[in-house]
């Protein structure tokens, strides 16, 4: 991350892991099966706490940071390093405790430009959580909040949490973003679908962006160049656009 913010790169994303000691550590997966050097001690990251973390080794070389001290780089870089933070679908803790980081230290709210998860029930609840801060009384009036944005899939779901949304058809997205009638999240973030770089599914992403903020993410084997990106961008209006930035990516 402090490579890229180093290098010019505005946005960096990541997911981030509640730990057992309730710290907030990046980790894409509910466990280190993947990164762990000995998997006999794998365990998931809610079962434990920091400092089992940090005694574990990885195949890296490194230990996963904590979002705390990844918000702190960006700070110290400054400029418009920021993060994209996404929090997994059922983990409704660690955006409490995201609230709660942002509680105890209201100068990296800022360094946090977006949070998302595909878990409707907790972008809801986040909303609520960061409402209760500015009721509280912090020190908000010049503060930008991150926008809170919806995942959804490009498929039939696979899973009960997994809203889907087609380029054809954003019929459901206000009902979405709503809670209790009134407007609770500021946009969605779509499964890239082929149909997006069509005449009408630009058109259709380009109506949508009036509304709301559009952001739209990638699997391995989509297009990740930048004319992709361009025409998302500059035709479809949308605000953020995934990409691994691959060496072919400017070409």
């Amino acid at each position: 991350y402090e490579s890229a913010w180093s290098a010019g790169v505005h946005l960096c994303e990541c997911d981030v892991a509640l730990t057992k000691d309730e710290k907030l550590v990046l980790a894409h997966d509910s466990d280190f099966t993947r990164l762990a050097l000995d998997p006999s001690k794998n365990k998931k990251v809610s079962d434990l706490t920091m400092k089992e973390i940090i005694g574990l080794t990885f195949k890296s070389g490194t230990r996963p940071p904590l979002l705390l001290d990844v918000l702190r780089s960006a700070q110290t870089i400054g400029g418009s390093a920021r993060l994209v933070v996404e929090i997994k679908a059922g983990n409704d803790e660690a955006g409490v405790a995201l609230v709660r980081l942002f509680r105890r230290h209201p100068q990296l709210i800022e360094r946090c430009a977006v949070v998302m998860s595909f878990d409707a029930y907790l972008m809801h609840r986040l909303r609520n959580e960061l409402s209760e801060l500015i009721d509280q009384g912090l020190q908000l009036a010049n503060v930008k909040l991150p926008e809170l944005l919806l995942l959804t899939v490009a498929k039939p779901p696979s899973k009960s949490y997994e809203l889907f949304a087609s380029v054809s058809d954003f019929s459901q997205v206000d009902s979405w973003l709503q809670h209790e009638g009134k407007p609770s999240l500021e946009g969605v973030y779509l499964q890239f679908q082929p149909q997006m770089l069509q005449p009408q599914g630009l058109a259709a992403l380009s109506a949508l962006s009036v509304h709301y903020k559009v952001g739209v993410w990638m699997m391995l084997g989509d297009p990740d160049d930048i004319v992709t990106v361009a025409c998302l961008v500059e035709k479809g209006r949308v605000s953020y656009v995934n990409t691994d930035l691959p060496r072919s990516f400017s070409g």
